[in-house]
């Protein structure tokens, strides 16, 4: 099989691949390059017109007059893979072995030292079952001394809190859950749909059943989804 034939092969099972998914052909890669395989965009564009010259154009004196390099041939081939296998969240959640998890028996002032010096914005709080109990971030505190005026953060611990930590009473923002399988190009837009009030979503657990009462096994940030676009 020459490089030719190879590429137009491989090009031809991405747009299969990529028709099962989204239930078209027409434009499908295209559509991809602008979507979920953003990070690939200039070689797809590139790639379509390739594929364009050799499939609708004729040889001259009995040879393309375009032929892919050997280079091209192998991006696309990794191209293919990637849009058979894509990153799913738990592959790019910072696993939970890795995180700083928040304890009620913390002080908010040192609990609070310990995000300014090492930049976590959200810290979980979980069950003894692993489950997650609450979030720790700055909305909290400042929903909590918004609420009382007249209570100092002094000697605070993170159980005192315990009205403004559970997910579902932070009033900035808002936490999502999701299973280990979920493709991560659906977080993405996740994090890009805001719901009632204009709430954002700060981070999505990944839990071992995708609900808020599976194990946490992971978060994720939009900074984490920056790993599936390099």
């Amino acid at each position: 099989m020459d490089t030719c034939e190879a590429f137009l092969n491989a090009y031809r099972d991405l747009e299969e691949v990529l028709e099962k998914r989204y239930g078209q052909r027409a434009g499908i890669v295209q559509q991809y390059a602008s979507g979920d395989g953003h990070k690939y965009y200039e070689e797809l564009s590139l790639f379509r017109e390739i594929r364009n010259l050799l499939s609708h154009h004729g040889k001259i004196a009995g040879q393309s007059a375009v032929i892919p390099s050997e280079a091209s041939l192998q991006k696309l081939l990794e191209i293919l893979e990637y849009a058979k296998n894509p990153p799913v969240a738990l592959s790019v959640a910072t696993p939970i072995e890795s995180l700083y998890c928040a304890k009620e028996s913390d002080t908010v002032s040192s609990t609070c030292a310990i995000m300014e010096n090492r930049g976590f914005s959200h810290l979980p709080i979980l069950e003894k079952n692993g489950s997650l109990k609450g979030v720790f971030s700055v909305g909290t505190l400042f929903t909590f001394t918004l609420k009382n005026p007249e209570k100092t953060t002094k000697d605070l611990k993170i159980s005192d809190l315990w009205e403004y930590t559970p997910h579902y009473r932070h009033t900035t923002e808002k936490f999502a859950f999701t299973s280990p399988s979920s493709p991560a190009a659906e977080l993405k837009r996740l994090f890009r749909h805001k719901g009632p009030g204009s709430r954002r979503v700060a981070s999505v657990f990944v839990t071992s059943n995708g609900t808020e009462k599976g194990k946490v096994l992971g978060m994720i940030t939009p900074w984490d989804l920056l790993k599936i676009e390099k």
